[in-house]
Order: C-alpha cells, then structure tokens, then sequence
C-alpha cells in the first residue's frame, strides 16, 4: 500500500481522538504505528480513506504530521501480524459489552491474550485500544473500532460515524421534485412531439404544392443563380411576387388544403392541431419556436427538480462540495440547455418532415449504391440520400469546440478546488478556499464573489467578465436557434425536397469570433482561480 492511502487510513481512524488527562502522548503515536503496520499486512481491512487537510492547518498540522510519520517509519516485527481493536474497558483490561458486544473472536479473547496500548477520548467517551497477535490462517478483522465502525456490521451505533455525502431533504422538498419531474417530462414529451407534427404537416404541405405545380402553377423552383451571389442569400424571383398567381399564393392554398384534408383519427387529428398552433397568421410559414422553448424550459425544470430532491433548493445542481454556487457549472448547464433544446426541436422536425419516407429512401440508397459503382453521373446521389437518414443536425467544429471548452473548464475547475483540504506535505499553496457549511448558505453572488479567505466578500472582476459574456454569447446563439426555427415556409420545405437534404442539416454555426470570445472568458476565469490558489 502507497503512503499516502495510509495516511488517508491513519487520519480516518484516529481523527478526534485524544489522550485523557495524565495520559502518555506516544500512546497515540504507538496506535497510529499499529494501524499503519495493519493496513501494510491487510489492505482489505480498511474502507475509509478520508480527505487530509494542509499540513500548516494550525488546527490539524501536530494530528497531520504524526500520522505522516507513522506511515512512513518502518514497520518492525513486533507489528506485524496484529489485530487491533478500539473498545471501551470498564478496567482497561477487558472489553465492555455495556455499549456492544465485541465481534468475534475478541468477545473470547482473554485478557491475559491482549495487550493495552493506551486509552483515547473521543466526544466524551473513552475506549482502549487492545492488540493481539493473529495467525495466516486467522479470517477475522484485523481491525475493529466501534469509534468508526470498521470491522464492525453495518447499522452498528458507533462514536463517529461516517459523513453520509447524501442530505437529508424535507418531505415537502421531495414532493416538489417528483412533480417538477413530472412536469418536466411531460412538457418534454409535448415539445418533441410538438415539433414533429409541426414537420410532418410541412412536408403534407410540400406534396400537396407539388401536386398544383404539376397542374400548371408557376415555375416556383428554389435553385440559385450561380452568377448572382445576391440570389444565395435572398429570395428567388419567383417567390417575391405576392399575388393570386404567385408562388406564395400557391404555396399557401397548399397549406389550407393540408389542413382542411386533416384527419379523421385521434393521432392525425393532434399532429394537425399542434401543426396549426406554429402555423403564421399569414398561414404562410411555420415555425417551431414554441416547442423549442418548451424543450428548454423541461431541461430547466428537470434540473429544478434533480436539486430540490438531491439538495433541497431549485438551483442544487449548481452548488458544489464547498456548499458554494459553482460560475462553470452554471456555464455548463447554461449551455447544456440551449444546444440540447435546439437539437431537440431541429431533430423531431427532421424527423416528422422525412420520417414518412425513410422506407423509399432506404430503399433507393440501397438500390442507387450498386448502380452509382458502375455510373460516374449516379455518384453523388447515395451521398445525398443517406444524408437524409441523418435526423440530428450536424454541429460545426466551434460549435463542438464550444462544448468542449465549457466541459473542460468545469472538469478543471472542479480539479483545481475538490477538496483543498485534501493535501500532502509536498504542497506549499496556503491559500484557503471558502467553504460553506451546508448548501441552504450558497448564494447567487458566490457566482461573481472570490472563492479564497483573502477574497471573502469581494467582487472578482473575471468572474463578472464570465458572467457577461456568457451571458452574451448565449443569448446570441438562443437568438440563433430561434431566427431558424421561424419562417419555415414553401421556399425552405421545397428546397429540402429538391435538393435531398434535411431541413435543419446542421445547428447554427457559432463561428470564429464566437468562440474566440468563449475561449477568452474562460482562459481569464480558470487563470485567475490558478492565481489565487496559488498565491
């Protein structure tokens, strides 16, 4: 076993104990050694291995450097092959089972078998630690310690118990989280569901175009004009014109046919109300904003509901080890829910436009890929149809860049504070970090306060730059998702048709400067937290 899981052990079974009054101090040194010979013989018998503070901690540093010392000094024979035990004695000589029954086989063990190695106080009670030696052949726990419960049966009342991670939660708070899962997961049943319709109500529109172009409507292509860049980011001259002849007078009676035609079962019935729930007052465009913002809005509630059942408070997921609001977790989170509402909405609109097709699709790939090997003209076209398989928007490298940059951050932030008492002699930071002592203390302003003693209470000015930029940046690209969702009218589901492609192909780029920003606020952020750790 390395030195410092021993370390871990020493500290973990023997924090808070104390010598009583007139005792001897290398009482608790010798126990220590013991321990540590026992973890070096059996590794098995020890689960705990608790964080250790700084060793300058003015409080731990004398504990801290024994148990250091323990672990490193050489084991000498009259260690090895022990069992150990932490029990009270009414006499210091035998074991009480006022309290417990000792485990076997110490319940039989005769004093004259055992050795004292000193008594320990710990919270007004007092036990003795008794060793004896053990054969190869001896299965029982090397070491028991009804201070901490080691070696002992689970459920058994001890000294000091372990610190649970898991918080005790208010009914009330419990009951709020299931109904905001509840609700969660409705409204994101209704989103996706929402978007799919609002798709398969566009593509119904599309063939019923189609069929009026057949019967002699005007030429209403979408194909641009090579010569013209102008014509790749406008509308082309067919669909400008707004008369009863026009491309959007035609397009538009396709959209009221479509729903006149509805349905007569339950589930058409549905797709085509939710459909007209996004349809324009022009009855010209859909538009699948709504649902996007009920997909969000159910990852937010999801979230809500994860931190009142995990924590007690809405915002739970955001507070960290320290009890204190986390500024990259919230970034995360932030960023989680916008890319995952708009892929959830793009994606179910995909889906309802082309999913009708996908049998003709499959087939025509599977046919087009045997023919495109013999025809050079044929090869782009199993390319195109397979694209059409792809229901999930495409992501550009910054917008993945993106991602990976907000994940990072958290993961190193996380490094750089998880557990700042978890240190060895070899660290020589001494800046110490601000904890609070339970989650109901994390506020909001730990989001832009210091997170170090000697920046208690005092504004951190790359925070607030995080916070504003982040701040920024999102809004920009929820503006982004949003301005794609709306205006989805004959012009975009025609084109998709007749070039082969999905409607929502990919997400909204984020672009070089973008990310240059993001990458910038988050440099600054994670440089000044290795600043003020460091200092």
């Amino acid at each position: 076993m390395d030195v410092f899981s021993k370390i871990q052990i020493i500290w973990a079974e023997t924090t808070g104990l104390s010598v009583p009054t007139g005792g001897a101090a290398e009482t608790l040194i010798a126990l220590r050694r013991q321990i540590a010979a026992i973890a070096e013989d059996s590794p098995g018998s020890f689960a705990r291995f608790d964080p250790v503070p700084a060793l300058d901690d003015v409080t731990t540093s004398r504990d801290l450097a024994d148990c250091v010392a323990a672990s490193e000094a050489q084991i000498v024979p009259e260690l090895r092959n022990k069992a150990l035990i932490l029990w009270p004695s009414a006499d210091g000589k035998t074991l009480s089972t006022t309290e417990a029954t000792p485990p076997a086989p110490w319940d039989s063990i005769l004093a004259a078998d055992m050795q004292s190695l000193g008594r320990f106080q710990i919270g007004g009670k007092v036990v003795t630690a008794f060793r004896r030696s053990v054969a190869a052949a001896d299965t029982a726990p090397r070491f028991v310690s009804l201070v901490t419960g080691t070696g002992l049966d689970a459920g058994t009342e001890v000294y000091r118990p372990r610190e649970m991670a898991a918080r005790t939660v208010p009914a009330t708070a419990k009951r709020w989280s299931n109904i905001w899962a509840v609700v969660a997961i409705v409204l994101f049943i209704v989103a996706s569901f929402w978007s799919m319709s609002v798709g398969t109500v566009a593509r119904l529109s599309e063939v019923q175009f189609a069929r009026q172009l057949l019967a002699g409507a005007p030429n209403c292509s979408t194909v641009t004009d090579a010569t013209d860049a102008v014509s790749y980011f406008s509308l082309p001259a067919a669909w400008l014109h707004d008369d009863d002849k026009s491309c959007l007078a035609e397009w538009g009676k396709a959209v009221r046919t479509s729903f006149a035609a509805g349905g007569t079962d339950l589930w058409s019935k549905t797709v085509f109300w939710f459909a007209s729930l996004s349809l324009s007052s022009t009855g010209l465009s859909f538009s699948i904003v709504l649902p996007t913002y009920a997909a969000m809005i159910s990852m937010v509630l999801l979230a809500f509901s994860a931190g009142y059942g995990i924590v007690g408070r809405p915002l739970g997921l955001l507070i960290d080890s320290r009890n204190r609001m986390s500024l990259t977790r919230a970034q995360f989170s932030v960023w989680l829910i916008i890319i995952m509402g708009g892929l959830t909405s793009t994606a179910l609109f995909n889906t309802g436009f082309w999913g009708g097709d996908m049998a003709r699709v499959q087939e025509g790939l599977a046919k087009m890929s045997d023919l495109a090997r013999n025809d050079v003209a044929l090869k782009d076209v199993p390319l195109m149809l397979s694209r059409l398989s792809e229901f999930v928007p495409q992501m550009d490298a910054a917008l993945w860049a993106l991602i990976g940059i907000t994940a990072g951050t958290t993961i190193l932030s996380s490094l750089m504070v998880k557990n700042d008492d978890n240190a060895t002699g070899e660290v020589t930071r001494r800046t110490r970090l601000l904890k609070n002592d339970s989650p109901d203390d994390a506020q909001l302003s730990d989001l832009v306060y210091g997170e170090t003693v000697q920046a208690d209470g005092v504004i951190d000015y790359s925070r607030v730059q995080t916070v504003a930029i982040t701040g920024l940046l999102a809004a920009i690209y929820t503006g982004l998702i949003l301005q794609a969702g709306q205006n989805l009218g004959g012009l975009t589901a025609t084109s998709a048709v007749e070039f082969g492609h999905q409607v929502f192909a990919t997400m909204p780029p984020a672009g070089g400067t973008f990310l240059l920003l993001l990458g910038a606020s988050h440099a600054t952020l994670l440089a000044s937290k290795l600043q003020g750790l460091l200092r």
